[in-house]
């Protein structure tokens, strides 16, 4: 699976990324961090960590538990990660923040930045904020 992986070894800062449920409702992840290691055979590998708002990601799971990862790295470096496996912490309490890790299952689809920006223009992003 690492043949799909662009980039060298090394940490890459994400620019904007958004947990994206199947409505198209979103939360914005922050801090978001994608790492590239090699394995023994010489295949790239890639996990990645940010934080969210722990009461928004629950309010989003509500939706379905199938999400997506949306990931732009700044230029031309836009992908979308199908319902990769997620792992966070268990605090509920509204503002609370916690990191999330992120493991793909499959490939990424790279985005062109004609479809990123459709995209993104249909996502609902959840707040704390409401009106």
């Amino acid at each position: 699976m690492g043949e799909w992986i662009p980039f060298a070894e090394g940490r890459y800062r994400v620019e904007r990324a958004v947990l994206l449920s199947a409505d198209h409702t979103g939360i914005e992840v922050e801090d978001t961090v994608v790492e590239i290691l090699e394995d023994s055979q010489g295949r790239r590998r890639l996990r990645g960590r940010g934080r969210v708002r722990n009461a928004l990601l629950v309010e989003l799971l509500d939706g379905g538990e199938e999400l997506d990862l949306v990931l732009d790295l700044g230029g031309e470096f836009k992908y979308r990660l199908r319902h990769p496996d997620i792992q966070g912490g268990k605090v509920f309490t509204p503002g609370v923040k916690s990191f999330i890790q992120f493991l793909p299952r499959q490939p990424w689809e790279p985005l062109s930045e004609p479809d990123f920006t459709v995209l993104m223009s249909r996502v609902r992003i959840l707040s704390d904020e409401r009106s």
